[in-house]
């Protein structure tokens, strides 16, 4: 069963936490997630204005939105961090919430993102994730479930997290 679209309320909340909260609240790690899987539906757009699922297997899924400062700045870092897995199992997206495929085109532009990009054009997928706020980083088992997720900036350079990480890529990918 799915979740009503976000309500006006916590649109607000999500967009207050992201400009107030966010840009003075470093990411520590990543926290266990219980009985959550990947919404199965509705849809999401690619930039070409098509109707994609998610890739299939493990998932490393960062929830961003052009007007998220906080977001745009940890975008730089999130290409290293996917460059130096170049072998891992892993599946990397980065789902842009809420914005206009036009609005996310024209930010494409000007900003090297090297993660395929996805959109919640209505925010309904999100709307299905424990999201406290922008940016959010979600890590998914090969059976959809939500294992891990990581609120606010993450340093993607700070190896302490990227210990983190790596520990739990075996995880990820062989699930019990």
């Amino acid at each position: 069963m799915f979740k009503r679209p976000l309500s006006v309320r916590r649109s607000v909340t999500l967009v207050l936490a992201c400009l107030v909260i966010a840009p003075v609240a470093l990411a520590e790690s990543f926290k266990p997630v219980t009985e959550v899987n990947l919404p199965v539906a509705p849809a999401l757009l690619t930039l070409n204005n098509r109707v994609s699922d998610l890739p299939e297997g493990p998932l490393f899924i960062n929830i961003w939105a052009s007007w998220c400062k906080p977001c745009i700045d940890e975008l730089p870092a999130l290409n290293e961090l996917k460059a130096h897995y170049p072998h891992a199992d892993i599946q990397w997206v980065a789902l842009n919430y809420g914005d206009s495929l036009s609005t996310v085109r024209e930010f494409m532009n000007n900003t090297e993102v090297e993660l395929p990009v996805l959109l919640d054009l209505t925010t309904r997928f999100t709307a299905q994730l424990p999201l406290k706020g922008l940016p959010a980083t979600f890590l998914a088992d090969a059976n959809g479930e939500v294992r891990y997720q990581l609120d606010g900036y993450a340093d993607w350079t700070d190896p302490t997290l990227i210990r983190q990480l790596e520990s739990l890529l075996p995880e990820l990918t062989d699930p019990q």
